[in-house]
């Protein structure tokens, strides 16, 4: 089927919609599950309590201000035909140059004690090479440039030691209160990360919706706990042994 169809040209807008809303709820579920994970909630459960419309939000907020510096390297590095992308390109093929980034790549797993320092220079490494590779095939380019600055984007929320939070205090009837954080409100109920007094860690609390009479909240900023926030600034090399597939 010919590329200039107008059938075609709708089905693959609709399959790029479907696959721009995807990655932006993946890095919503992503970057909520880090920060639910940092305040000492199981991450992966809270998002999946998550209402999807709120992991949208959170998706595009965290890509919305790291997407303008993309936008605006990869317009630097379209300048000119392409010369500086060229130039960094050309440098890369020299073994010469690859002792250098060898060097400075050690050096960062090092010294460095936060990910997205690094993760910045593949990044923008890997659209430069999109650049010249695919001088001719902008959505390929665009292809590199959104997962660079997604990939940047969780690396950075890894390494947060504050977020905004709701706080919240949910009335019951027969006023009655539940304070907590807010991780999710559905038509069901209301999820709250409640403060457990037998430890540090909170606990996940439900309260169906059918008992609520009325709902306050308010957004504050909140530390992540010590060993969290003792873990996000060890050095990169001694991250790695403790990272865990789950």
């Amino acid at each position: 089927m010919p590329t200039s169809d107008p059938f075609n040209r709708l089905v693959n807008l609709a399959a790029a919609a479907v696959g721009a809303v995807g990655f932006v709820y993946i890095i919503g579920a992503a970057s909520l599950s880090l920060r639910y994970d940092g305040l000492g909630l199981s991450g992966q459960v809270a998002a999946a309590m998550t209402p999807r419309e709120v992991l949208l939000a959170a998706g595009l907020r965290t890509l919305l201000a790291w997407s303008l510096v993309g936008v605006l390297i990869a317009a630097v590095l379209n300048i000119r035909r392409h010369w500086l992308a060229r130039a960094i390109i050309g440098l890369l093929r020299q073994w010469r140059s690859w002792v250098v980034l060898a060097v400075i790549v050690g050096a960062l797993l090092l010294l460095s004690r936060v990910v997205w320092i690094p993760v910045a220079v593949i990044s923008v490494l890997a659209v430069a090479y999109a650049t010249v590779r695919w001088h001719a095939a902008p959505a390929r380019r665009l292809g590199v440039t959104v997962l660079a600055i997604g990939v940047f984007a969780i690396a950075y929320e890894a390494d947060r030691l504050e977020f905004y939070v709701e706080s919240t205090c949910v009335y019951r009837e027969g006023m009655t209160k539940v304070c907590g954080r807010l991780v999710g409100q559905q038509d069901r109920g209301i999820y709250l990360a409640v403060p457990d007094k037998d430890g540090p860690a909170p606990e996940l609390h439900f309260i169906p919706a059918t008992v609520v009479t009325r709902v306050r909240a308010t957004k504050v900023t909140a530390e992540v706990d010590d060993a969290h926030r003792e873990s996000r600034r060890k050095r990169i090399i001694e991250r790695i042994p403790a990272i865990e597939i789950r």
